[in-house]
């Protein structure tokens, strides 16, 4: 797959992760890119849902897995796709997400690519070592915090998972920052202040940038429609479209083609 790879990851759930990796890749699909959207978040596959996606948007596994379009230049795939019942939980061990997780990247008909935006489970688990295995070369990690300190702790963890995975991280986005009252227009800080910009510098990785919150953008989530096309002139909309085009340019530079991974994982 000649493509870039990125990876959203987070070490703290509940940053708002697969909502920044849905509506990069809305985004880049909407300039005219090949996108891919790999749903590897096996027991929460919420993408679909985001996407106003239907289930049976997938067909077959004998001779690949088709994956659903949603809008011109995005091809998506996840688990959710698959279940008929959506409150069907998915309890599996190492070794079976191991396998879907390949079946989702080698046996999917992506065609060819020119970005893999992939939504990683938080932590540091199965999911994140089985995907960098499969995808070896031009990944690279965009984690995502919010300004609490649990989640600034978490991120120097991830950021360390993932260099010793020898995948390069792009850079770290500061998400759900601050909150302007829709009565007062009084701004506040209801996660913290957060230091996201010094825990960057302290890792040496690039500061890609905040996001506010905006009580919008999570009923575009919860309606199936990305905030990126329902609320355009958004700040939220404005910054991510910063930050996507930022993102370009580090791939660039931090992400080579010919960088092989090499990981110990059968």
């Amino acid at each position: 797959m000649d493509a870039q790879k990125v990876l959203i990851v987070t070490g703290k759930g509940g940053v708002g992760k697969t909502t920044i990796a849905v509506n990069m890749a809305v985004l880049w699909a909407q300039e005219g890119r090949e996108v891919g959207l790999l749903d590897a978040d096996i027991h929460c596959p919420n993408i679909p849902r985001m996407l106003g996606i239907k289930p049976q948007g997938v067909e077959g596994l004998v001779e690949g897995i088709e994956p659903a379009s949603p809008m011109e230049g995005l091809k998506v795939v996840s688990m959710a796709l698959f279940l008929h019942n959506q409150d069907t939980p998915i309890a599996w061990r190492g070794p079976i997400k191991h396998g879907v997780i390949k079946q989702f990247i080698s046996d999917s008909h992506w065609g060819k690519l020119d970005f893999l935006v992939v939504d990683l489970p938080a932590g540091t688990g199965d999911e994140a070592i089985s995907a960098v295995h499969f995808l070896k070369e031009g990944v690279g990690a965009l984690i995502v915090t919010t300004p609490q300190a649990l989640s600034l702790m978490e991120v120097r963890r991830t950021a360390a998972f993932f260099r010793q995975l020898r995948v390069p991280i792009i850079g770290l986005l500061e998400n759900m920052v601050d909150f302007a009252c829709p009565y007062c227009e009084k701004s506040s800080t209801p996660f913290g202040k957060g230091e996201g910009k010094k825990v960057a510098k302290d890792l040496g990785i690039p500061f890609l940038g905040r996001i506010s919150v905006d009580p919008e953008v999570a009923r575009c989530a919860d309606n199936g429609e990305p905030f990126i096309n329902s609320l355009p002139q958004s700040e939220a909309a404005c910054t991510l479209q910063e930050i996507a085009q930022r993102c370009k340019v580090l791939m660039e530079e931090r992400m080579p083609l010919t960088l092989v991974t090499e990981i110990l994982y059968k």
